[in-house]
C-alpha cells in the first residue's frame, strides 16, 4: 500500500487504523497514525458517554446540550484531518493536534 493510502486508512475507524498500523510504510505515516489514533480515542470516549442516556433526564440533557456539540466538533476535526491526508499534507488537527501518542 502506498504512503498516501496508509495515511488515509489511519482515519477510517479503528479497523482502518489497525490496517494502517500494520503496513510497511508506517514510519513515514506516523503523523497521520497519531492524528487518527487521537481522533478515534476521543470519538470512542464520547460514544461511551452516550450510554448515560439510559438515565432519562440526566442522559437527555447530556446528549442534547453537551455531547451533540462535541460530536459535531470532532467530526469537523476528522474531516479536516482526512482531507489533509488525502492531499498528502501534514496539517495538525485543531485543539487535538498537539497530543502525541505515537512517537
Amino acid at each position: 500500500m502506498t504512503k498516501k493510502a496508509t495515511c488515509i486508512w489511519a482515519y477510517l475507524t479503528w479497523v482502518g487504523f489497525i490496517i494502517a498500523l500494520c503496513q510497511d510504510c508506517k514510519d513515514e505515516c506516523k503523523f497521520h497514525l497519531n492524528q487518527g489514533l487521537v481522533l478515534n480515542i476521543f470519538l470512542s470516549g464520547v460514544g461511551l458517554f452516550t450510554w448515560i442516556g439510559v438515565i432519562p433526564w440526566i442522559g437527555w440533557f447530556l446528549d442534547i446540550f453537551v455531547l451533540c456539540p462535541i460530536v459535531i466538533v470532532l467530526v469537523v476535526f476528522w474531516i479536516i484531518s482526512f482531507v489533509g491526508a488525502c492531499k498528502g499534507i501534514e496539517k495538525e488537527t485543531p485543539l487535538l493536534g498537539k497530543i502525541k501518542i505515537i512517537k
